[in-house]
This record gives C-alpha cells, sequence and structure tokens, in this order.
C-alpha cells in the first residue's frame, strides 16, 4: 500500500511505501527534510503531523516522549504511515544549505583495512560507481553477513567519490566493526547513501572543527576538501583523546599543516596524558574553555559522542556562537 504525505506550508508532496520510513521516502523523491542519527535517537526529524497517523517504531522514549506522541509529533526516521499525512515543516530554513544529494545504493570493495589506535581503524571501499556527496557526510554500509545496516561518516574528500575512506570505532560485538580486525582484501559489502546535515557550509567565517573518537572521521573529510580547493578560511581542529597512542593518524595532520599554513591548527589535548606528554591536559571541553574567548565569528562543527557534542554546544553558545553556525554530529550507538 501507499500513501499520500503532503508538507505544509511549502505544498511539496511525496508517496511512502507502507514499509519503509517516511524520512526515506522523502529523500529518495528529493524532499530536503531536516534529520540526524537516522535511527530514532536524536530528535532532529521530529516534525508534527496536522494529520494522520503514524507507526512510531523504534523512536526513542527520550528523544519523543508519549506526552509528544499524543500530540503529534512523530521521528520521521522511524515513523511508517498508517494513513495518508499533513507534515508541519519548522521555521525558516538554512540559507546555506545545499541541494540534497538524493541517496542511492553502492557496491563497495575492500581495498584496505589498517589499525590507527588501539581502538579506532581505518577502512578504504573502492565502489563499483562514484557517489556524489558533500564533506562531512555519512553512509550506510550493511553487516558482512547481510544482517542489519550500520552509518559511517565518510573520512575522504568528495572529489574522489570511486574510493571511500572511514575512521570508526572497533567494538568487539559490533554487527559491522567487530569484523574490522579479519576483514580482508576484496571483500564485497552494500552500502547505501550520502547522508547527514552537517555538512561544510560556504562562507567566510573561520571553522571550528571539534571531535573526539570517530568523530574525527567527517572532519578530516572537510579538512580534504577544503585543502583540495584551496578554501582561504583557516581551520582550527581540538581533538581529544586519553592518551598519545589515541591521537589517530599524525601524518594527516602533518600534511594539513604543510598544505593550509597558518590556516590550520591542531589542538590535541589528553585526559590521561603521560608525564612526559608537553601539550594540553584534561577533556576537549577544558581546552575551548580556555583558548575561545568568543565563538561568534565561528562556524563549529562537533563530531563524536553526544555527550560531548551537547556540552561543547552549550559551551560555545555561551560564549557567542548562533544556532545557524553550529552544527552536530552525534554519534549514537546503534543500539
Amino acid at each position: 500500500m501507499t500513501y499520500q504525505a503532503k508538507i505544509v506550508p511549502s505544498g511539496e508532496s511525496f508517496q511512502i511505501d507502507a514499509e519503509e520510513s517516511v524520512l526515506d521516502a522523502g529523500l529518495r523523491q528529493g524532499i530536503a527534510l531536516a534529520y540526524g542519527c537516522r535511527h530514532g535517537n536524536c530528535s532532529t526529524c521530529k516534525y508534527f503531523l496536522e494529520a494522520g497517523e503514524v507507526d512510531h517504531g523504534g523512536a526513542s522514549i527520550y528523544s519523543l516522549t508519549e506526552a509528544e506522541r499524543e500530540e503529534g509529533f512523530a521521528l520521521l526516521c522511524c515513523a511508517r504511515p498508517l494513513s495518508d499525512l499533513v507534515i508541519a515543516t519548522r521555521g525558516e530554513t538554512d540559507p546555506r544549505s545545499l541541494p540534497l544529494v538524493t541517496p542511492s545504493a553502492r557496491v563497495g570493495t575492500v581495498a584496505g583495512v589498517t589499525q590507527v589506535t588501539p581502538s579506532l581503524w581505518q577502512l578504504t571501499l573502492e565502489l563499483d560507481a562514484p557517489l556524489k556527496f558533500y564533506p562531512g557526510q555519512f553512509v550506510e554500509l550493511q553487516a558482512h553477513d547481510g544482517g542489519g545496516w550500520r552509518s559511517y561518516s565518510i573520512a575522504s574528500s568528495p572529489a574522489h567519490g570511486s574510493r571511500l575512506e572511514f575512521v570508526m570505532k572497533h567494538v568487539a560485538s559490533g554487527m559491522f566493526s567487530g569484523a574490522l580486525p579479519t576483514m580482508t582484501r576484496g571483500t564485497s559489502m552494500a552500502l547505501r547513501g550520502p547522508f547527514g546535515m552537517s555538512y561544510l557550509r560556504a562562507g567566510a567565517a573561520p571553522v571550528l572543527l571539534v571531535a573526539t573518537g570517530a568523530g574525527i572521521a567527517p572532519l578530516l573529510s572537510i579538512l580534504e576538501d577544503a585543502m583540495e580547493r584551496e578554501d582561504p578560511r583557516r581551520f582550527e581542529l581540538f581533538y581529544g583523546a586519553r592518551t598519545a597512542a589515541d591521537l589517530p593518524l599524525a601524518a594527516h595532520m602533518d600534511s594539513y599543516a604543510t598544505r593550509l599554513g597558518d590556516r590550520f591548527s591542531y589542538r590535541p589535548t589528553l585526559s590521561r596524558a603521560a608525564p612526559e606528554w608537553a601539550g594540553r591536559r584534561g577533556r576537549v571541553t577544558s581546552a575551548l574553555q580556555h583558548e575561545i574567548a568568543d565563538a561568534s565569528h565561528y562556524d563549529a562543527y562537533l563530531c563524536g559522542a553526544p555527550h560531548m557534542c551537547d556540552i561543547v554546544g552549550t559551551l560555545l553558545e555561551a560564549k557567542g556562537i548562533r544556532d545557524n553556525q553550529l552544527f552536530y554530529d552525534k554519534f549514537h550507538p546503534a543500539s
């Protein structure tokens, strides 16, 4: 069965198959709906339904409360239609948003897999056809056994859409990442995308990049793109880790420093630094607190654990940054 969805006040409309989410249907048909994790854990795709009913699926009770469901709100990434829908959009849209890249399917073949820290691995895939994406976006990869899908940010430049790189956290029990240590060249896997709204916007403001863990991945894509396009803006990367061994891809940082010159600064901070560590100590939030006096003139991209993103976002707001200058890529666990 197929249902009709109408967006108000724009008047846009699209068809939804009964077994697909409202978000997937909209993106498939070129409707630029706001979204984040795509798995019901954040509230980015929360919309009010002026008419119609949905099955809320796996939407987190914390991201969509029972009261909100009764009032008519839904997380479109989980919602499946039970009738025709009328969806109310929010206020003003981001004037710097780029045209939607309609997600599509690809087949990827493993070209390389390397451990880069005790917990992070770098995966390189060769695709059967180039994938268009914006720096900072992510794709979904299917587990090697044909099971569920997992979201991973692209770490490479959009200029090389046939060869994608990723930086992933290895979780021994993970449906996808658990297989990284034994993954071999030539392994084939399904891929779909791109997804994500936290991609690099155009502008003249300096760019503040903040990450922990595998949150470095989308920021690498942004930096690679900046180098290749000779972006004139200044890029400041704050990265939080526990020890020096947990700092990934030092050669990449050296390359950015060489090619971007004084337009790039890398500021790692360690929460469990050894006595011989001469750099910043503590959490990345502490480094930002001490070194960013006024955030109002930055565009900021925050990537990694949701708790870190929330704390840093609140800190930057207190230092003057506006909502339309702040972009989140929160790495919610798959379950």
